[in-house]
């Protein structure tokens, strides 16, 4: 097959495939701008967002009874204390969200609920996944690496795909 004819094919398969294209380039595009912004943002944004994190988690558990402590983004129960990072926060998640859910050919209004609705989503998995890590630590330390690292990094990704995948099924694409 000569050069232009392979040229011709692959120009055919994009026209093809062009939906599919424009999505996976927006998603690309987007997911870069956002984690650049997330970047920038990160004293302004990004740190009080993780305080937040550290502080709702202090809110539910103490209202539950916990002996729990919060200082900044570091929470302690019963002598063991995790500090909530960047990538424990769920903002990257939520910004991973975003992006697909922009880039996907829905109205403007369906893409923001699926924005809000999904951030909300994840926000309170991510208190669960805290409050869960930070009692693991404190009464089974053994498994806290294993449930920090694979369990609960996996099962996150997880529910962003998942929780993305039910928002398309249920918006009416853009013609």
């Amino acid at each position: 097959m000569k050069l232009s004819e392979r040229v011709e094919h692959l120009r055919a398969q994009l026209r093809q495939h062009r939906d599919a294209v424009r999505f996976c380039a927006l998603f690309a595009l987007y997911s870069v701008l956002a984690f650049l912004l997330l970047h920038l943002l990160d004293e302004r944004a990004v740190i009080p967002f993780t305080r937040g994190i550290a502080r709702a988690t202090y809110v539910v558990l103490h209202a539950l009874g916990a002996p729990i402590v919060v200082e900044g983004v570091m929470l302690e129960l019963r002598g063991f204390a995790v500090e909530i990072r960047n990538n424990c926060n769920a903002i990257y998640e939520i910004a991973l969200y975003t992006a697909a859910t922009l880039a996907y050919p829905a109205p403007v209004l369906q893409r923001l609920a699926g924005i809000l609705i999904g951030a909300v989503v994840l926000y309170v998995v991510n208190l669960v996944r805290v409050a869960t890590l930070l009692y693991l630590g404190a009464f089974l330390p053994d498994s806290f690496d294993v449930a920090h690292v694979y369990v609960w990094q996996a099962f996150f990704l997880f529910v962003v795909a998942a929780l993305w995948l039910i928002w398309v099924s249920r918006v009416r694409p853009l013609a």
